[in-house]
């Protein structure tokens, strides 16, 4: 006889205690600790990181399963968090409607809405497309099962323009806009609720959200789960919280520190921003005369263009210090490209856990939903290609 299916809260059981177990591969980041604890432990493994090259280095950490293999070796607790991932793909998605219904629709998102209105069973409910935007998913969902849209967006221009979309598309659509964040919503009875993407706060305030009592189902792709966190991370569902992993923001992006077909301009950005950051870490230690990390501000783009010197006198004048003689800024900056140069390998350890704690916050997510009397099932609702957050939660009421 077959067993049946683990609900999500007996999954997180054993996830967890995998994470405890290697919370020192990944809790510590190397960007602001240049060397981890677990060096001294496995001066092998430092050394394997440290000796690959470049273009080896870039290429593990693309490749999530080419980055466990490489790591399982050396790692062998690293092998049974791979199985405790192990999550269905869902079936290749059939054409949603015809080709006239993507236009004006980016390829990879008109993507992920096929990919994610195939998962979505045909019923005579209406749907309510949360955080909707101009509400592509929740219009072309309509339009292939003809049935009343609801949906919530706090962007007043985005709420016109998907209300003339729907017109045009002869969908019968009710916009509400509201900051959920902020003001109750309301939610026609035995609604389908539809969350493509949902950052942050706003699918945990969906997970909590007294709408879903009277809803028929949720199916939800959560995203950013370090959004609007400001310190440490609160679970919402009792079997997470019962032993709770106690993460804090910077391990909460773990979960979403995987990028897809991101632009080479952008990423030459980032990795410059990265080692101005690092160039004025060093400065700062050397300034305070304490060998640790300052947690300094996000920095946009446009600042590079201002320089390195710059860079470090803004991020000095915002923490209160004072450069006083100006330093070699060539040398320092090189200080800083080496730094990078050395976390991004060392961060390819942590980079092995990223998918673990991914699961960990969408089970406890499930879990909660569980608690409130709903049936939940997880799945991969597209490849990794069309989106690394590509985990799929559909709750439906149980019997």
């Amino acid at each position: 006889m077959q067993s049946a299916p683990l609900t999500a809260a007996q999954a997180l059981g054993p996830l967890q205690h995998l994470l405890q177990q290697t919370a020192p591969y990944w809790r510590v980041s190397p960007f602001t600790t240049a060397q981890p604890a677990w060096m001294e432990e496995h001066p092998e493994l430092a050394a394997a990181c440290l000796g690959l090259s470049d273009e080896q280095a870039e290429a593990l950490d693309r490749e999530p399963q080419a980055l466990q293999a490489w790591l399982a070796p050396q790692l062998p607790l690293l092998g049974d968090v791979g199985t405790a991932l192990q999550v269905p793909m869902a079936a290749a998605p059939k054409t949603l409607g015809n080709a006239r219904w993507s236009n004006g629709i980016p390829g990879r998102k008109w993507a992920q809405i096929e990919a994610f209105a195939a998962q979505i069973p045909e019923d005579e409910h209406p749907l309510l497309d949360w955080c909707s935007g101009k509400a592509h998913l929740g219009r072309s969902l309509a339009r292939q099962q003809p049935r009343p849209l609801h949906a919530v967006e706090r962007n007043p221009t985005l709420c016109a323009q998907g209300q003339a979309l729907a017109q045009q598309a002869g969908v019968e659509a009710h916009y509400q806009c509201k900051d959920v964040l902020q003001q109750a919503v309301e939610a026609p009875p035995k609604a389908r609720v539809l969350a493509l993407h949902a950052c942050g706060d706003l699918h945990r305030q969906l997970i909590q959200s007294p709408l879903l009592d009277a809803a028929q189902s949720l199916h939800l792709a959560p995203c950013c789960y370090h959004l609007w966190l400001e310190e440490g991370f609160c679970p919402l569902s009792s079997a997470a919280s019962a032993q709770d992993l106690q993460l804090d923001r910077n391990q909460v992006q773990l979960a979403v520190q995987d990028t897809v077909n991101a632009p080479a301009a952008e990423l030459r950005k980032q990795a410059t921003l990265a080692a101005w950051r690092l160039g004025f870490d060093c400065l700062q230690r050397d300034l305070r005369g304490v060998d640790e990390y300052l947690q300094t501000p996000s920095l946009p783009h446009r600042l590079l263009a201002e320089g390195f010197p710059a860079l470090c006198h803004r991020l000095a004048a915002h923490k209160g210090l004072s450069i006083g003689t100006e330093p070699h800024w060539a040398q320092l900056e090189e200080r800083g490209w080496e730094r990078l140069k050395q976390a991004r390998r060392l961060q390819l350890v942590r980079h092995g856990f990223r998918r673990a704690i991914e699961m960990w916050l969408v089970l406890d997510l499930a879990a909660r939903l569980e608690e409130r009397g709903f049936a939940v099932s997880l799945q991969q609702f597209c490849p990794r290609e069309i989106s690394p957050r590509n985990l799929l939660i559909s709750a439906h009421k149980a019997d």
